[in-house]
């Protein structure tokens, strides 16, 4: 609060901005505006007439072209300095550096066009819930509810490539060839579905590292406890892994996509994803609504089975229920080998997390 009590401000992460509210009168609160501050603001305290913000992740995003390396297995994953002699590699948990902002007390005219900046700064809005453009002829629906030719839909999640690592060969893509190294020689398939249904070439997301990015592929958010606890865990000082319903604070208030059949009476199954073995090598889920919903013959997560014996896992299964004409109009399917697995013929990484948010593709039927 301010000095007088008169005044509110709230820390807005997602947002980016300040809420400044007046809480004069008890009971009769209202909103004055708000300011634009840096990155996923996490805390602020109000210092004589001025407004100090911890921005959590900074200032701005920025491109790693210097590493992680997956044919170097002795990396060390610190900030980058731009020597590269120096073993240092510029993964994603170690380029967001924290900001401080400090913000003079606005009079009613610089709140409003602080405002003003703040609605500028956001795409978001209200009505898009509900309705969205789309070029004619498009299978998506305009309006929420409205009719779609597409009947079934197979979501396949990969690990932790950017674009240009993957397709920035691709020169119907913009993409950089020199930051390109797993082209199509290595990931053909990936190719050649690129091809056959959307180019993504300008795709950016919310998600950081896997612990968060499940959380936005799978439910389009990832909630405050797990975006200020997945550095520290990452980093090996602490918290919890709790993204994929692995611990429930970090869990959707919304739920997932699962969720969301459930409640429209969408037929569903999930292939490993949000699923794990116990200590005696049961699989098992703790999402709710997954319960009865996924696949007890595909091998969740783990570097020590390859993709491709998850692949004809998932065929037998799909095989199987294709016979009884069973085949759920939503599938989601976890190709969990991490990171291309390296670069060395046979590789079979344990280096996790090296890059910057998982890759998901989407096929609609």
């Amino acid at each position: 609060m301010t000095r007088n009590g008169k005044t509110l401000l709230i820390a807005n992460a997602d947002n980016n901005c300040l809420t400044l509210f007046d809480i004069s009168r008890p009971g009769q609160s209202r909103a004055k505006g708000f300011i634009p501050t840096g990155w996923y603001p996490t805390n602020v305290k109000v210092i004589g007439n001025k407004f100090w913000v911890t921005d959590g992740k900074g200032l701005r995003s920025m491109a790693n072209p210097y590493g992680p390396q997956p044919d170097n297995a002795r990396q060390r994953f610190k900030h980058h300095t731009g020597d590269l002699n120096k073993g240092k590699s510029q993964y994603i948990g170690g380029l967001f550096l924290g900001a401080l902002s400090i913000i003079d007390n606005p009079d009613e005219v610089q709140l409003e066009k602080y405002t003003a900046q703040v609605f500028e700064n956001t795409p978001y809005r209200k009505g898009q819930e509900y309705t969205a453009d789309s070029e004619p002829g498009s299978p998506i629906p305009q309006k929420v509810g409205g009719q779609s030719p597409i009947k079934y839909v197979f979501y396949l999640i990969k690990e932790n490539r950017t674009y240009d690592q993957v397709l920035g060969d691709m020169p119907e893509g913009n993409g950089d060839p020199e930051l390109c190294i797993f082209g199509e020689e290595i990931t053909p398939n990936l190719h050649a579905i690129a091809r056959e249904f959307v180019l993504l070439d300008n795709f950016y997301v919310n998600a950081e590292v896997s612990c968060d990015g499940h959380n936005w592929t799978m439910g389009a958010y990832a909630n405050d406890y797990l975006e200020k606890t997945w550095p520290s865990n990452y980093s090996g000082r602490g918290d919890y892994y709790a993204g994929e319903t692995a611990y429930p604070m970090g869990n959707n208030k919304s739920g997932f996509f699962w969720d969301a059949c459930q409640k429209a009476g969408v037929s569903y199954r999930t292939y490993g994803e949000f699923v794990a073995r116990d200590n005696k090598g049961r699989i098992y889920c703790n999402l709710t609504s997954l319960k009865g919903h996924f696949c007890e013959t595909f091998e969740p997560w783990t570097l020590k089975v390859r993709d491709t014996v998850r692949v004809r896992q998932w065929m037998a299964d799909f095989d199987s229920v294709l016979a009884i004409n069973q085949v759920p109009h939503f599938n989601t399917v976890r190709i969990g080998g991490d990171h291309t697995e390296g670069m060395r013929l046979g590789a079979m990484t344990p280096y996790a997390h090296a890059a910057d948010n998982d890759l998901a593709v989407g096929m609609f039927l």
